[in-house]
C-alpha cells in the first residue's frame, strides 16, 4: 500500500508516464503521432480522475482544447480547458480551486500539469467557470472568428453528460455554417496577418521557431482549421479534432491537392517530432531549436531540410490565408517613432501583430498605432524602461484580449494611459498584478472596492483582489514619492482588514474564540511587497474541535490558489516548539512557555507581538513582562551572536537583509538591547526599537529606513524576490534607474550604508560585546 496521498500519486503517475514518452521522444524510438496519442490519453485520465475527486458533486463539465482537444497534446505543453455550469456556485469556484491546486501546484514530487482556462468565454476578464447560458449567450453574440478555429478542437472530458451534449451541439453551429460565409475567408486572411505579424524574425540566426515560425506548427493548424471551418458546414465528416485525419479527409474531399496534404501531413509530424525532442530535454515549455548545438542524429537530419520545407508549407498556407508580413513593414512603422531597430524590432511586430478584436479594424486599426506611438512617447518623458515596459504592454493588451476598446479609452484618458506607463517602465512586479487580472484596472484608477460578500467563494476572491489592489496603488504612489512610512502602514493595515474580515467569516460557520497573534514584520505593522504573514492562533482556555478547524480552514483560505495567486503565503515556524509545536495554543500556556522555556531568540520574537482586530494591540501587556524582566545571560549573548554570524551571508555580493550591517543584523540588534536593557516599548516597530539605543540610534535608524527603501524599490523593479544586489544583473541597472542613481553611486552608497551600520552596532548590540 502507497501512503502518498492522492496528489502526490497523480504527480508519481504523471512523471512515470511523461518520462517514458519523453525518452521515447529523445531517442526517436517511437513515432511522434503515437507518443502525442499517448501523452493525450494519459492527461485525459489524470484530469478525470482529479475532475472526479473535485467535482462529483456538481452539475459541471470538463472540455479540453487546443492540443489537448485533438488529442495531440505535446510533452510540455500547458492544457487548455473550460468549465461549463448549469448554474454558478460558490462550492463550484471551491472546487475549482482545489482542482487547480492538485495539478498545477508543484511540490517535491513535480506537478502534473499546467492549467490554461484563458479560452473561455471573456477570457481573463470572463468568469472561471461560465454558465451554458453565459457560454452561448457570449460565443452566440461576441464569439470572434478565431474562436470559431478554437472550437475545432474542442472535446469533452468528463461531466455531466447533459452539459456536455448542449455545449458540443453548440459549438458545431458556431464553427461549422451550412452556408459560406464570404466574410468568413477576408477574415482568416487578416487573422493570418495579424498573428503572424512577428512570426518571421523568430526563425533567424542559430534558431528555428518549430511552432510561431513562418511554416511551422502553427501555420499548418490555422490552415487545416481554417479549412474545416469553411467546408465543415456542408461536409460534417470533416469536423474532427485530429490535424492528421483532417488534413486525409480534406485530400478525399478533393479540397486540398492530394500531394499537398501528403506534404502538409508529414512536415507537421516532423516538427512535432522536433518540438517533443526539445520539449523532452528539460521538461521546459519552449519550441525552440538551437542550430548549432549537439543534437542526435535524427534531428541533425530533419535540420538539413527544414527550412525549404518550411518555406514550402509557408507558399500553401499562403494561397488561403494570405502573405505573412514583411520585415520592411516593420522598419518603416520603427522609423516614424525613433526607435532603435535592432532592440526593439522583434517585441513591435509582436505587438502589432496581435489580434484586435473590433469590427471596424480599420478605423481601429489606426487608434491603436496612434496610442502605441503616443504610449512610447509617454515612456521617454517618464524616463522609464521602454524595452521591459513594450514587452508588459504585450502581456496587458493580451490580457484584455486586444479590445480595439481599449485603445480608444487610452487616447482619451491621458491620466491612465500615464499611470500605465509608469507602472510598465518602471515596475515589472505591480505590471504584472495588471497583466494577469487586467479587470482591477477600473479599481486602480477609481481607488474603490464593493462591500464583502457573505459568500465564502466570492468573499475569497474579493479579498485576493484586496491585496493585490493595496499592492497596486500602494506601489503606484511609492514609485513617485520614494515614501517608506505610508508604503508599510498601507500594505500592514490590508493585511489586517483581510484578516479580520476573513476570520469572523469563518467563525459564522464554527463559532471560535480564536484569536490572532501577528509576529515578525506584520506584527511590526512593517509589511512589505511579497511579505509572508508570521502569527500563531491563541485562545483564552483550552482547543476545540471549532477552534482547530477554524485555524485550519484560515490557513487554507489565505493560502489556496484565486485569480492572480494565493491571498498571502503564511509563516508559523515561530509558534513555541516550532514547526512540532500546536497550531493552536491557550494563552496561559503561551505565557508559561515564555516565562520558563523560551529561548532568547523566541523572547526576541515575541517582542513584536500584536494582536490582529482588537483594542489591546500591543501583546506584551497582555501577558505581563516578566519574562523581560530575565534580561539576557551571558551564555544567551553567546548563543544570540552564534546565530547572527550563521545568518550573516557569505556571498561576495551585498545583501540589503543578511550582509553584515544589513536589515536582519539591525533588526535583532535591537530586539536584543531592548531585551538586555530590560526596556518596555510601547512599540512593536523596528524603528521604534533603534530609538531606544541611545544618541548614536539616530544615524543607525536613518540608515535602516534608507536600506528598507531600498528593498522595497527592489522588489518593485525585480521580476523575482530578493535582497542581494547583483551589479550585473538587469534589476540592479532598474533598481539604480528608479532611484534616480547611477549603478555605480547605488553599489557605493550602499557599501557605505553597511560599513557605518558595522561600526555602530559594535559600540551597541549586545551580542557583539566581549563576554
Amino acid at each position: 500500500m502507497s501512503n502518498l496521498s492522492f496528489d502526490e500519486q497523480l504527480r508519481r503517475e504523471r512523471n512515470e508516464i511523461w518520462s517514458r514518452c519523453a525518452l521515447a521522444a529523445k531517442e526517436n524510438s517511437e513515432d511522434p503521432q503515437q507518443i502525442c496519442l499517448h501523452w493525450s490519453h494519459s492527461a485525459d485520465s489524470l484530469l478525470a480522475k482529479a475532475f472526479q475527486a473535485c467535482f462529483s458533486s456538481e452539475k459541471i463539465a470538463l472540455f479540453a482544447l487546443g492540443k489537448l482537444g485533438s488529442s495531440e497534446l505535446n510533452l510540455s505543453s500547458d492544457v487548455d480547458l473550460v468549465l461549463v455550469t448549469e448554474e454558478e456556485s460558490a462550492s463550484a469556484l471551491s472546487a475549482l480551486r482545489k482542482f487547480q491546486k492538485i495539478l498545477g501546484d508543484r511540490t517535491s514530487h513535480g506537478f502534473v500539469f499546467r492549467l490554461d482556462f484563458d479560452l473561455r468565454p471573456g477570457g481573463k476578464q470572463g468568469p472561471l467557470i461560465p454558465t451554458l447560458e453565459q457560454f452561448r449567450d457570449y460565443y452566440g453574440n461576441y464569439g470572434e472568428t478565431w474562436e470559431r478555429l478554437a472550437f475545432v478542437r474542442l472535446r469533452p472530458l468528463a461531466g455531466d453528460p447533459t452539459i456536455i451534449d448542449a455545449v458540443m451541439t453548440f459549438a458545431k453551429k458556431f464553427s461549422f455554417r451550412r452556408h459560406l460565409d464570404f466574410t468568413l475567408l477576408e477574415d482568416l486572411k487578416t487573422l493570418r496577418t495579424k498573428i503572424q505579424g512577428h512570426y518571421w524574425g523568430r526563425t533567424q540566426n542559430n534558431t528555428v521557431d518549430l511552432k510561431l515560425g513562418v511554416g511551422g506548427i502553427r501555420d499548418v493548424e490555422l490552415f487545416t482549421h481554417a479549412l474545416q471551418v469553411v467546408h465543415g458546414g456542408k461536409d460534417p465528416s470533416l469536423q474532427i479534432k485530429g490535424t492528421q485525419q483532417a488534413l486525409q479527409l480534406l485530400a478525399e474531399r478533393k479540397l486540398l491537392p492530394e500531394e499537398e496534404a501528403f506534404f502538409l501531413q508529414r512536415h507537421y509530424w516532423n516538427l512535432r517530432r522536433l518540438e517533443n525532442y526539445v520539449q523532452a530535454l528539460e521538461d521546459q515549455q519552449t519550441h525552440l531549436l538551437k542550430t548549432d548545438e549537439n543534437h542526435p542524429d535524427f534531428v541533425i537530419k530533419a535540420l538539413a531540410s527544414l527550412s525549404f520545407e518550411m518555406k514550402r508549407c509557408d507558399q500553401i498556407v499562403k494561397s488561403l490565408l494570405g502573405e505573412a508580413p514583411k520585415e520592411i513593414s516593420v522598419e518603416e512603422e520603427l522609423s516614424k517613432i525613433g526607435l532603435p531597430q535592432e532592440e526593439l524590432q522583434d517585441l513591435w511586430n509582436e505587438i502589432l501583430g496581435q489580434e484586435v478584436l473590433s469590427r471596424h479594424r480599420g478605423r481601429d486599426e489606426i487608434a491603436r498605432k496612434a496610442f502605441l506611438q503616443e504610449f512610447l512617447q509617454t515612456l521617454k518623458e517618464q524616463g522609464g524602461d521602454i524595452h521591459r515596459a513594450l514587452l508588459l504592454l504585450k502581456d496587458f493588451i493580451q490580457g484584455t484580449r486586444a479590445k480595439a476598446t481599449f485603445f480608444s479609452l487610452l487616447l482619451r484618458e491621458k491620466d491612465l494611459m500615464k499611470k500605465l506607463a509608469w507602472l510598465f517602465g518602471h515596475s515589472p512586479y505591480l505590471s504584472r498584478i495588471l497583466c494577469n487580472r487586467p479587470e482591477l484596472l477600473d479599481s486602480f484608477v477609481y481607488r474603490s472596492q464593493d462591500k464583502p460578500s457573505e459568500d465564502m467563494g466570492l468573499l475569497l476572491e474579493e479579498l485576493a483582489e484586496k491585496r493585490l489592489l493595496s499592492e497596486l496603488i500602494s506601489g503606484s504612489q511609492f514609485l513617485e514619492d520614494k515614501d517608506l512610512t505610508p508604503l508599510l502602514t498601507n500594505l500592514t493595515s490590508t493585511a489586517d482588514s483581510i484578516a479580520e474580515t476573513l476570520l469572523p467569516a469563518i467563525k459564522k460557520e464554527y463559532p471560535s474564540s480564536l484569536r490572532i497573534l501577528a509576529l515578525g514584520k506584520w506584527g511590526g505593522a512593517e509589511l512589505g511587497f511579497r511579505s509572508d504573514l508570521d502569527f500563531i492562533f491563541v485562545i483564552p482556555d483550552q482547543a476545540t474541535d471549532n477552534d482547530f478547524k477554524v485555524a485550519k480552514r484560515f490557513i487554507n483560505r489565505l493560502t489556496e490558489s484565486h485569480r492572480g495567486g494565493n491571498i498571502f503565503s503564511i509563516d508559523m515556524r515561530l509558534r513555541p516548539s516550532g514547526k512540532a509545536g500546536p497550531i493552536v495554543m491557550p494563552l496561559a500556556d503561551l505565557q508559561d512557555y515564555l516565562h520558563q522555556e523560551a529561548q532568547a531568540w523566541e523572547r526576541q520574537v515575541y517582542l513584536k507581538a500584536r494582536w490582529i482586530g482588537e483594542s489591546d494591540s500591543n501583546f506584551l501587556p497582555a501577558v505581563a513582562l516578566e519574562y523581560l524582566d530575565k534580561g539576557l545571560s551571558a551564555e544567551e549573548l553567546i548563543e544570540l551572536n552564534r546565530i547572527r554570524l550563521e545568518l550573516i551571508s557569505k556571498s561576495s555580493l551585498m545583501n540589503l537583509k543578511y550582509s553584515e550591517g544589513g536589515l536582519v543584523d539591525i533588526e535583532l540588534a535591537a530586539q536584543a538591547y531592548v531585551l538586555e536593557k530590560k526596556l518596555d516599548s510601547q512599540s512593536t516597530q523596528t524603528f521604534d526599537f533603534i530609538s531606544l539605543m541611545g544618541p548614536l540610534a539616530a544615524d543607525l535608524q536613518k540608515n535602516y529606513g534608507r536600506m528598507r527603501q531600498i528593498e522595497q524599490m527592489l522588489q518593485l523593479v525585480a521580476s523575482e524576490s530578493s535582497s542581494e544586489l547583483n551589479p550585473n544583473h538587469e534589476s540592479f541597472q532598474a533598481l539604480a534607474l528608479a532611484l534616480h542613481t547611477s549603478p555605480a553611486k547605488l553599489l557605493e552608497e550602499v557599501r557605505e550604508l553597511l560599513t557605518a551600520n558595522i561600526a555602530i552596532l559594535k559600540e551597541l548590540d549586545p551580542r557583539r560585546k566581549p563576554q
